[in-house]
């Protein structure tokens, strides 16, 4: 993860006016890493800072930040305000009265691994293989996990099961795909649920389909869909695994078609800390079409000819990108779910700050070595784009706050609360929107300080049609008390909205112009 710091004096050191301090430009590059042995296939777990080696575009980097993490214990040494926090326990997002798109965590320490059943690149035969597979090594294996369950349609994600650690539960959801044969073969998972339906009108997050239309769609709605679940673990601690069981896309029309979408998911998922373990949900492709739960030793790899699917090259990509792994060409999708998660029980956090000084959007290599350690693998992020700390234009924006309402999952990046409040004598509520504090990037003008956010606010009807949906810039010009007040406690947007007949569900999103930092929030409306 590479983050822009903006800290309090204690932390920084930078005072500015009366003892406001708004940004340095520390910027520290964090490194989840696993340590695999390789005749094992266990990650090695009793390694210390001496024992790794960090190189940045060929130069060793000084290791400023060191844990260690498993499901057993969690210790930590270097920055004293980084520890401590591993492992979570999702919550009521219920705050202060209000709804908040942050999770709780508990004291307990258990791995994250998302389960993504790809519904949209692979047939009927491999979705319900790969949702078998994943169920049987979920009720299988011991250890304990934060399972969470998506899937991935024409239209984009759906949430099959909230994160928990209720393995019979993840795994009874994961075998509602129905087998292939039944009467009810190709609806997938049901969307018995009211916020589901919702995903269906999402398409305005897309722009305008062109000649290359289908290709286009395919991955906007695949990219955007492993974005948005890097937005919305980005803000939990550590290392989170995500489990894409997928036949592929292919990543030469990605690279050709849109560069930038790809560069985004990317840049998405490392900074959250997201390592994807791609696999090929097909299994072997042979010419005889076998399925994947068919035996292979007698049979002669090859690609699938003539398929629109069998495109692996974004599993490596992405996979080799986040520091996860991709596995193709195996029947046994078991195998592959089980060393997924293997990898999700101990890691380790490293981080360096770099010195190159240049911010000019290229593409930094990493590599991490484990030097007095033979016979192991290290697995981390291959590197990240040294962007320029600054703002995002209007029309990303717009951009972003369409995709953030469209999304079912919140993003996280921004703390958000949101409170609807009874104004007297009116219909009217009024929308109290409060954002973390540190969460608005403000620059001193003049012994003044300025900034400036978004608020976009969508109401929904039970079949997700759009009732009412307004954006707001909200311009600041602070004084100095006030601008230390605001950080301290965080920013607050007011608006009385007219409650439309019909809406259930209300969604608020809110982007950061000077650091493009996004936070998202859904709420239940009463009848």
């Amino acid at each position: 993860m590479l983050r822009w710091i903006a800290v309090a004096v204690a932390a920084a050191g930078l005072a500015l006016g009366q003892g406001l301090v708004l940004k340095s430009e520390a910027r520290l590059v964090e490194v989840p890493v696993v340590v695999v042995d390789k005749k094992t296939g266990r990650t090695v777990g009793d390694l210390s800072v001496g024992d790794f080696q960090v190189f940045e575009g060929g130069k060793a980097q000084r290791i400023e930040f060191f844990s260690v993490h498993s499901t057993a214990a969690v210790s930590a040494v270097g920055d004293s305000h980084a520890v401590s926090t591993e492992g979570h326990r999702w919550q009521s997002p219920g705050v202060r009265g209000g709804v908040s798109n942050r999770r709780r965590m508990g004291a307990d320490a258990a791995p994250v691994v998302t389960i993504l059943i790809d519904g949209y690149n692979a047939r009927y035969e491999e979705q319900y293989y790969a949702a078998k597979a994943a169920a049987d090594v979920i009720l299988r294996e011991e250890r304990r996990a934060q399972w969470g369950v998506y899937f991935l349609g024409p239209h984009g994600l759906r949430v099959i099961h909230d994160y928990t650690e209720d393995a019979g539960s993840v795994a009874a959801r994961l075998r509602g795909l129905r087998a292939p044969g039944d009467a009810a073969m190709g609806i997938g998972f049901e969307a018995d649920d009211r916020g589901q339906r919702e995903v269906a009108n999402a398409a305005a997050r897309f722009p305008a389909v062109d000649s290359t239309g289908e290709i286009r769609m395919r991955i906007q709605t695949t990219l955007g869909a492993l974005r948005d679940i890097g937005r919305h673990l980005g803000a939990l601690p550590g290392r989170k695994s995500l489990v894409w069981m997928t036949a592929g896309v292919s990543l030469q029309q990605i690279v050709a078609v849109l560069p930038e979408w790809w560069k985004d998911t990317l840049n998405t998922l490392n900074d959250g800390n997201v390592a994807v373990y791609a696999i090929d949900s097909a299994g072997v492709r042979t010419s005889a079409g076998n399925l994947a739960e068919r035996p292979t030793r007698s049979l002669t790899l090859r690609p699938a000819a003539g398929s629109g699917f069998g495109m692996t090259g974004v599993m490596f990509g992405v996979a080799e990108s986040t520091g996860g792994r991709a596995y193709v060409n195996t029947n046994d999708l078991g195998k592959s779910v089980t060393r997924a998660l293997n990898d999700s029980q101990t890691f380790y956090r490293l981080a360096y700050r770099p010195v190159h000084g240049r911010w000019d959007g290229r593409y930094l290599r990493i590599q991490v070595k484990v030097p007095g350690r033979r016979g192991v693998e290290v697995r981390h992020r291959q590197g990240y784009f040294a962007r320029e700390a600054g703002g995002v234009e209007p029309a990303r924006v717009d951009r972003m706050l369409a995709e953030a309402v469209a999304s079912p999952l919140e993003a996280v990046d921004v703390g958000l609360t949101v409170e609807l409040k009874a104004v007297e004598g009116s219909k009217k509520k009024l929308l109290v929107v409060t954002a973390d504090p540190l969460s608005v990037s403000l620059e001193e003008r003049r012994w003044r300080f300025g900034g400036k956010f978004y608020v976009r606010c969508v109401q929904l009807g039970v079949d997700g049609g759009v009732k009412q949906d307004f954006t707001d810039e909200v311009k600041l010009d602070l004084e100095a008390s006030d601008a230390r007040r605001t950080v301290e406690e965080g920013f607050r947007y007011r608006k009385e909205v007219e409650m439309e007949a019909g809406a259930v569900t209300m969604k608020v999103a809110f982007c950061d112009e000077g650091s493009g930092r996004l936070g998202s929030v859904r709420v239940a409306l009463g009848n």
